[in-house]
């Protein structure tokens, strides 16, 4: 995926914030006993970095839904929550053909990552890119959307797997629907309109 939040702006915020921290615990215990071994320090500050490190990814994929919920500031602050189940409409439309087609996606979101899987009766897609951000102007949350469909082949000459991208973004007025246009490299494009 992307990042929910950056990664690199996690990492330099919780390295600096353990660096300052195992700094005064090293002098707090050089301090408090001046003839302590380098070695101790050391396997204290490694010790630290690794219970660290365990801490941070449990909270990653897991907490982190929990402190959403507790704080749904967070939601409009950073990023919704926007995992679970989502009922589908695709409008679709190629060389003057169009229709509509019903489908289902499962979006699996944690603190650093996004994906969408979408299942019809006529195909699957899977996730190849995602990035997601806030609109400019109105803070509304988008999600560009690279994904692969994977045709199923239930009669009829089979089809081989084509690509596709879409903007969608999260319009929260009505309920939470997630919607935008996309197009593949398949020659089609359309209108996806995602519910909860």
């Amino acid at each position: 995926m992307f990042a929910i939040i950056s990664p690199i702006k996690i990492i330099v915020l919780v390295c600096q914030a353990y660096a300052t921290l195992a700094l005064l615990i090293v002098l707090a215990l050089f301090l408090y006993k001046p003839e302590i071994s380098a070695g101790v320090l050391l396997r204290v500050v490694l010790g630290g970095a690794g219970a660290l490190e365990i801490f941070l990814l449990v909270s990653a994929h897991f907490f982190w839904r929990k402190l959403w919920a507790k704080f749904p500031i967070l939601n409009e602050f950073l990023f919704p929550d926007l995992n679970g189940n989502w009922k589908m409409k695709i409008y679709w439309s190629q060389n003057g053909a169009e229709g509509i087609v019903d489908a289902k996606a499962s979006i699996k979101q944690n603190l650093v990552s996004l994906s969408m899987e979408v299942s019809s009766t006529g195909s699957d897609s899977e996730t190849i890119v995602v990035k997601t951000s806030k609109d400019s102007v109105s803070g509304r949350p988008v999600i560009f959307y690279f994904y692969r469909v994977i045709p199923k082949n239930i009669g009829g000459e089979p089809s081989l797997p084509y690509e596709g991208a879409s903007t969608l973004k999260l319009f929260t007025e009505e309920s939470e629907i997630l919607r935008g246009n996309y197009f593949t490299n398949r020659d089609t494009k359309g209108h996806f309109e995602l519910t909860r």
